[in-house]
């Protein structure tokens, strides 16, 4: 009886793997027969009464079409990459994996090895059974392994595989037959395929995304190229792809485990692209003229061990800080050498002293070439807002450095943000102008909206804050959606909401845990101060054409600030403000009137001014208080209440700095706050799209009675 794991069932009816979650949790939904696993035809069985809603129906779907005969027309037109893989034991996510990383070592071999994949057909198991299943892996990663060798490929990129136990050989013929259709084609589509079996807060770099670091840096200089934190090796597959000779790349990477080791060392190989690749326990100094990288944000790494002495001349990174990876990366440069790295949004203003003073030597030194927003929610089950930083080895000339604001230039696509070839076609525009005019001698112009050639004489004076959106007037608006996701319209929303509902569960599930958290006052982990006293702006000197926003109380809803027109004040007036102006991160809160929800300032609202009545809370160390969680503590009911409490009982109430200074509140370990922001940005974002769906729901439902009865939009 054939088995499907839900990831299956969700790719081969053509929905998100949280709508499967949805359906299993119903109780007449089939019981799983193994861990993880459903039996297909009581599956099919279920989904037959279960038609395809219009609003998300394909164009090759009937009208009275199920999602059970979706299925049916996936397997009959399934190739062998999507087809259900091996009964084994584990999650989900283990199982993908394990999955994947035998096909691509079946697609290597045949692909690189004939004689060692004619050999394999050839053997003859000792029974049928299991050890008999785990005697033929065990053939398949030697015979792999004496081939990676020949590659001078390392053979531990196999060790993932002997950890298999499948329940018989009957399975791994069936996968090995299945797989002697495949090759490199298949092999960007095996891996989409994982990805999508990840659980929140497991992605990889998206293909254009891998592709704008490669094609921002790498040119006919490049020899050699070194990724720090391997996910799946797509980076190095970029890299590779963009080559002036291909073949001639010497890559090199290091792997966090053994199986993004294995994943992304078969994945290059499946490719033709052999690499030397390394636990992460392995690493050492590997000289190279280009470095690409993704490492993890706030999480525990080997870099944490190193000693403080060694990041000399710079002052050594905090605990888990991506400055560690940064150093890193230039480390490994040759001179005259380039990278391009991934950096947390928050890395380019924290308020950290010794990230600060990293800050301030690498824009001294000139080795911070650009720096580029990207759009968020680029990443598979997180929302984190990311910048590209492309820097130099060699200190260089007295240069400018390019900020590019690309955070609007993101396209969606299944309830998922997509950087396009043209929104990489942009950012690409803005760096290679860049690149001439400085080769060439003349001041770059930049783009309108979109990029600016700063010099360091602007940016020392703001705290040595490489944000884009502090040196340009506004992102570049919004890319008009293509034909084909108006169309999706509603679908693509209830699609979006899906995802958010499971993101939400597992939100629940990490919130419900106790804080483990010590109490400490506010004004020790940041800076409360008020704004503007009325004399020094009053209203009638406002303006609501020109110069510097002001936030108001009223702006601040949903916790956001919502300012479509906001009041103005003169640029001469706003530089003499310059203490009350705001930076991404900071949190907002009314002081005087009705104490409403507070508000987390996000990039495009850099620079703005902190009207009279409002507080402005921001972080002295996010290492020691993420300010999202600042954010949501003072947004939940102990928070407002403990506003309310110090509101003096006048005619009209108001807290003070001092106030708000001495509240106490709760600041667990900074790996716990970590995953408490995960999952509560996880829950707002649920809150997001419920709201933006039942809005589509209700214009969908105005286009239908406007063509039946008619009138005016």
């Amino acid at each position: 009886m054939q088995q499907v794991t839900r990831s299956e069932i969700a790719r081969l009816a053509g929905v998100s793997r949280a709508a499967v979650t949805s359906w299993a949790k119903r109780r007449d939904f089939p019981r799983p027969v193994g861990e993880n696993r459903f039996a297909l035809p009581e599956v099919l069985e279920w989904l037959e009464s279960r038609q395809v809603h219009g609003s998300i129906r394909a164009a090759d779907d009937g009208t009275e079409y199920s999602y059970a005969d979706r299925i049916r027309r996936s397997l009959a037109a399934a190739t062998p990459s999507h087809m259900p893989g091996m009964n084994l034991p584990g999650d989900p996510t283990t199982v993908e994996i394990d999955n994947l990383i035998l096909r691509l070592t079946l697609i290597f071999l045949r692909e690189r090895d004939p004689q060692g994949w004619a050999g394999l057909n050839d053997l003859i198991a000792p029974n049928a059974g299991a050890e008999g299943a785990r005697w033929l892996i065990d053939r398949i990663a030697t015979t792999a392994g004496k081939a990676a060798r020949r590659h001078g490929v390392s053979p531990e990129v196999f060790a993932a595989l002997r950890r298999l136990t499948p329940e018989g050989v009957p399975e791994v013929r069936g996968l090995m037959s299945g797989s002697s259709e495949l090759g490199a084609a298949n092999v960007h589509t095996l891996v989409d395929a994982y990805e999508a079996a990840l659980p929140p807060g497991g992605f990889l770099t998206p293909r254009t995304v891998a592709a704008l670091l490669a094609k921002a840096v790498i040119d006919d200089s490049a020899e050699s190229v070194y990724d720090p934190y391997l996910r799946a090796g797509e980076l190095l597959i970029a890299a590779a792809d963009v080559a002036a000779r291909p073949g001639t790349l010497r890559l090199h990477g290091l792997g966090p485990d053994a199986a993004a080791l294995s994943l992304s060392g078969l994945t290059l190989l499946a490719l033709g692209e052999p690499a030397d690749l390394r636990p992460a326990a392995q690493a050492r100094r590997a000289t190279v003229t280009h470095v690409l990288a993704n490492p993890p944000f706030g999480s525990d790494s080997w870099l944490d061990r190193r000693p403080n002495t060694d990041w000399q001349p710079f002052p050594p990174p905090p605990a888990r800080s991506a400055f560690r990876w940064l150093l890193h990366c230039i480390e490994q440069l040759s001179d005259d050498g380039r990278a391009a790295i991934i950096m947390p949004r928050i890395a380019a203003v924290s308020a950290n002293a010794r990230e600060r003073e990293i800050r301030r030597r690498l824009v001294d030194d000139s080795m911070v070439e650009a720096v580029i927003a990207l759009p968020p929610g680029l990443y598979a089950g997180t929302s984190v807002a990311t910048s590209v930083w492309i820097v130099r080895r060699a200190p260089g000339s007295d240069q400018p450095i390019l900020f590019v604001d690309a955070v609007n230039l993101g396209v969606s696509s299944g309830g998922r943000t997509l950087l396009d070839e043209g929104g990489q076609a942009d950012i690409l525009r803005a760096w290679r102008s860049f690149l001439a005019d400085r080769a060439a001698g003349r001041p770059h112009p930049g783009i309108e909206s979109l990029s600016a050639a700063v010099t360091k004489a602007v940016i020392r004076p703001k705290s040595y804050s490489l944000n884009p959106a502090e040196y340009l007037p506004g992102p570049i608006g919004l890319r008009a959606p293509d034909a084909e996701a108006a169309r999706a319209g509603l679908g693509a929303t209830y699609s979006r909401a899906f995802h958010c509902r499971r993101a939400a569960e597992d939100a629940a599930v990490v919130a419900s845990q106790p804080l483990g958290a010590q109490i400490v006052r506010l004004g020790d982990v940041c800076d409360v101060k008020a704004g503007y006293s009325y004399s020094r702006l009053r209203a009638e000197e406002r303006s609501d054409e020109q110069g510097v926003p002001i936030v108001l109380p009223r702006h601040l809803r949903d916790g956001r600030i919502v300012a479509d027109k906001p009041p103005r004040a003169p640029r001469a007036t706003a530089k003499a403000l310059e203490d009350y102006w705001l930076r991404t991160d900071d949190v907002l809160c009314v002081r005087t009137g009705a104490l409403t929800a507070p508000a987390i300032v996000r990039p495009t609202e850099s620079n703005w001014l902190l009207s009279t009545n409002l507080l402005r809370l921001r972080v002295s160390d996010p290492d020691v208080l993420n300010p999202y969680y600042l954010y949501a503590y003072l947004r939940s009911a102990a928070g407002t209440d403990g506003m309310k409490a110090f509101a003096r009982a006048t005619v009209t109430a108001y807290v003070t700095a001092a106030d708000v200074a001495a509240m106490k509140i709760p600041l667990p370990p900074q790996a716990r706050q970590q995953s408490l922001v995960a999952a509560l940005r996880a829950l707002d974002d649920e809150v997001v799209t419920a709201r933006d769906l039942a809005a589509r729901v209700a214009e969908t439902r105005d286009v239908v009675v406007r063509r039946l009865f008619g009138g005016a939009r």
